[in-house]
């Protein structure tokens, strides 16, 4: 009841009229565009490629000039598979050329986000409040697949997701509380506090989980490990890292109920989800551009692992055009069964967060590590190296001068 209620009527109102977004809109566009077949999905991807395409020929100074450094002159695409003759864009490129890599119309007017730095280097970049809508509403259509679909009672195994005191706090349970979600902690699960989780978890009687892979892993082994089950979970969505079959057993043996993998990233969120079938991962085509490549820029053919290069077909703020975002994939060689039109990943290469293991057994999953390193912007490249379970090394890639103050807060 509170479901539909909250998906049909609060948050259409909470998104149009109290935040003056259209995302309610965007998630009635995308339940529609699944459906296209693959012709109809590639007419609508060269539309928005071209409409792209187009603005930043003649509003992004940066891309001009790397794009015509290429040889490159403006003109309108004739299908999709002609954007490969576009150079590739990468971090430090954008960072280099950071201020002509804004669109001159929307100077001043656009969001700021950083990555912590997963792969060692740290990125800031800009974007839309209209393409943060649009990837909100392609998010839920993802997770719905997984049945935490808008207003479902939902358990997070995440980061903290929410202030604990004051006006702030008060503002998150409220928030939090009308989309029926709870936060459970993961960045500090422990040998010691995992049953008490568990068992608040439990009594929250979710429909379903989302959370990091390793935690929910952790949360999973353990219930099996002490004969426990839990009851009434649809869906357990996971993200951050690579879901293997082992995983996935555990998982949907301690929720009685089917694992759903997904991926996405900072700079563009939710990029690929699994359906019902568990046939790969449903590209998001109608909204982004994902390739896989090789080391030449050329896609790569379906079965084989590439580097993936992302287009962001509606951030027109600070247009991200074939960015490598350090991961690799594999496009599936079959369609799905279910229907829907959007191509499929058979997997997911080269993307693990570990987790770290405390001498007091804690898991801290690498998440914490990338959050942590939001507070450092000034530190360029950072990697986590555990050697032993009571040693764990920092490597840092920081300017000159690094005073001793700036050592000693960082490891304090």
């Amino acid at each position: 009841m509170y479901e539909a209620l909250f998906r049909h009527a609060l948050f259409p109102a909470y998104e149009t009229v109290v935040k003056r977004r259209g995302t309610a809109s965007h998630v009635a566009e995308y339940e529609r565009s699944q459906w296209l077949d693959r012709a109809q999905l590639e007419a609508v991807q060269l539309r928005k490629l071209n409409e792209l395409l187009a603005h930043c020929w003649a509003e992004v100074p940066f891309l001009q000039r790397h794009w015509r450094a290429h040889g490159l002159q403006p003109g309108t695409l004739s299908h999709a598979s002609e954007l490969s003759r576009y150079p590739l864009l990468t971090k430090a490129m954008i960072t280099a050329n950071y201020d002509e890599a804004v669109a001159t119309s929307w100077r001043g007017r656009t969001l700021t986000k950083t990555t912590g730095g997963s792969t060692g280097e740290p990125f800031r970049f800009e974007y839309t409040m209209d393409v943060y809508a649009r990837r909100t509403a392609v998010m839920w259509r993802g997770y719905g697949w997984g049945g935490a679909s808008l207003g479902t009672r939902t358990g997070y195994l995440w980061g903290t997701g929410m202030r604990k005191g004051g006006w702030g706090g008060f503002k998150d349970r409220l928030y939090h509380g009308a989309f029926n979600r709870r936060f459970f902690d993961a960045f500090s699960l422990s040998d010691g506090n995992i049953d008490p989780v568990i068992e608040e978890l439990t009594a929250y009687r979710p429909q379903a989980v989302v959370g990091y892979v390793a935690p929910v892993v952790l949360v999973a082994r353990r219930m099996l490990a002490t004969g426990r089950r839990m009851q009434g979970v649809r869906g357990v969505l996971t993200g951050a890292e690579a879901l293997y079959e082992p995983e996935r057993r555990d998982i949907e043996q301690a929720f009685g109920c089917p694992a759903f993998n997904t991926y996405g990233s900072r700079e563009v969120m939710l990029m690929a989800s699994e359906c019902s079938h568990h046939s790969g991962l449903h590209v998001n085509a109608d909204h982004l551009v994902l390739e896989t490549v090789g080391h030449d820029g050329r896609p790569v053919p379906a079965g084989a692992s590439g580097d993936v290069a992302i287009t962001d077909l509606h951030n027109f703020g600070m247009p991200m055009v074939r960015y490598l975002n350090g991961d690799r994939a594999t496009y599936a060689t079959q369609a799905c069964a279910c229907g829907r039109g959007l191509p499929l990943l058979a997997s997911v290469d080269g993307r693990v967060l570990d987790s770290i293991e405390t001498p007091d057994g804690r898991h801290v999953p690498g998440e914490f590590f990338v959050y942590a390193m939001l507070d450092w912007p000034d530190v360029r490249q950072w990697q986590v190296v555990q050697t032993e379970r009571d040693c764990v090394q920092f490597r840092l890639v920081v300017p000159e001068p690094w005073t001793a103050q700036r050592r000693e807060a960082l490891t304090a």
